[in-house]
């Protein structure tokens, strides 16, 4: 499927997020492709043309620290974005984003991000259908997602990922810092437990 930069959380708050994601239901049955593991990021841009080192030379030679604010838990249409949460245009975020998107396109990769910026949270498979994805999103808003004017934010587009096994150990999280950009190799088969390799 080609290479991909993802910008990621910084480690700590990566743990946290990676452990409210969906699991496979255990109550009723979905395919196989459905709920596999992954890891949470904002994908900047994807090439199935790009080298390697297109894609190092597409990086800043300068990276600071990106803030990440959520904005929307949502239901997509494509198997990738089955539920995400859409994120809010920064300037710092847009900025890095339009950086890697004109020198990959001066390259010939003729880069991609679709619905830029989103983390996705769960990837369901298009025979467990709409209907699932929205159960998928039903279940984070009953048990993680903290969405609108609840969040005590600003705005009424906003979501709070409560994040933590007890009440003493909860965490919540509007945001995130992205402290690390990442090249990966996306494989195109997420039924082995894993999506994508380093």
């Amino acid at each position: 499927m080609g290479l991909s930069l993802w910008l990621m959380p910084n480690p700590t708050q990566l743990q946290l997020i990676q452990k409210v994601l969906p699991k496979q239901p255990k109550t009723r049955p979905v395919s196989a492709a459905s709920y596999p593991e992954i890891t949470p990021h904002i994908t900047l841009a994807s090439s199935t043309k790009a080298t390697q080192d297109v894609i190092l030379r597409a990086i800043p030679s300068t990276l600071y620290p990106i803030p990440v604010e959520f904005q929307k838990l949502e239901v997509g249409d494509h198997y990738f974005r089955s539920v995400f949460i859409s994120v809010k245009k920064t300037t710092e975020l847009v900025a890095l984003h339009e950086h890697i998107m004109v020198a990959l396109d001066k390259d010939g990769a003729s880069p991609s991000a679709p619905v830029f910026p989103h983390m996705s949270i769960s990837y369901i498979a298009d025979e467990d259908g709409v209907a699932e994805r929205k159960k998928a999103a039903d279940e984070l808003r009953a048990t993680t997602v903290v969405e609108g004017p609840e969040t005590g934010l600003d705005g009424a587009e906003s979501v709070v990922l409560c994040c933590g096994d007890s009440e003493e150990e909860r965490v919540y999280l509007a945001s995130f810092e992205g402290t690390e950009v990442w090249i990966v190799r996306c494989e195109d088969q997420c039924n082995t437990g894993k999506c994508y390799i380093k």
